[in-house]
């Protein structure tokens, strides 16, 4: 009789073939889980990690997400680890859906990842839990690494509206630190924003100069420049800053300006 590992490899071979579908493949892992669990989910792990001759590791990971087999959940959180980006991205997402405390948990742990791909992946996961955006909102505000604070900030950019919302919210903390973390994070984004989240920008440029936050202004300005022509009709916001107190705070209003000027002519 085949042992399990030649069971796996063949369906999935066949998977790949257009032969067999990734739905047939769950009833075969199923049913194989139900003879040897710890035996199936030890060969399924080591295919994720070394996949058949022309077989995706990713292609792998989704055949066993639609099994739907609780106790695969645990090739899920080792996946979300995988060298390949797009199998992380697939763990991430598959844990995301469970919407379990435990699996959040998880999530969490890996926005301190060492791999960028993982901590993108886990940030972006998180943002589908109800209280997502305020673990990741967290997160930019108590981590001492700014690449780490920078990938939950992109995260929030990445979550629409309510992401922004949640992540200007941020530049009333006083925390210089994530304040440069948000600033970075829009300027890299600038060219995605769109035209609800635009105003929202002006909006926290005029909060910060009404609180007097010199550094929350400055990062704000910096992001009104990179926005270039799409800040056109809010240029009087920025000419507010002009005659600062702050020389810091007048010189990036006049380059903002500059930049926004020059982009729309």
């Amino acid at each position: 009789m085949s042992s399990i590992k030649e069971k796996l490899t063949n369906m999935f071979s066949k998977v790949m073939a257009g032969t067999v579908t990734r739905e047939e493949g769950t009833m075969l892992i199923n049913h194989l889980a139900k003879e040897d669990l710890v035996e199936t989910v030890r060969e399924l792990s080591a295919l994720i990690d070394t996949p058949p001759s022309g077989v995706f590791p990713k292609t792998i990971l989704h055949t066993i997400a639609l099994a739907r087999n609780k106790s695969f959940n645990n090739i899920l959180v080792a996946a979300l680890d995988h060298k390949n980006e797009d199998v992380s991205i697939l763990a991430a997402e598959e844990l995301a859906r469970l919407k379990t405390s435990e699996a959040k948990d998880v999530l969490v742990e890996h926005l301190a990842s060492e791999m960028y791909h993982v901590r993108k992946a886990s940030a972006t996961a998180l943002t589908q839990f109800p209280d997502g955006l305020e673990i990741l909102k967290d997160h930019i505000l108590g981590h001492s690494e700014p690449f780490f604070r920078l990938t939950s900030a992109q995260a929030l950019i990445r979550a629409g509206k309510s992401g922004i919302e949640a992540m200007l919210s941020v530049l009333n903390s006083g925390n210089a630190d994530a304040v440069a973390s948000i600033g970075e994070a829009l300027i890299a984004s600038s060219k995605d924003l769109g035209n609800s989240e635009i105003p929202m920008i002006f909006e926290a440029l005029m909060m910060a100069g009404d609180r007097k936050d010199t550094q929350s202004i400055v990062a704000l300005l910096k992001v009104a420049g990179a926005l270039k022509d799409k800040a056109k009709g809010f240029e009087g916001y920025v000419i507010a800053f002009e005659d600062h107190q702050v020389d810091s705070v007048r010189q990036e209003a006049e380059q903002a300006l500059k930049q926004i000027k020059a982009a729309i002519r």
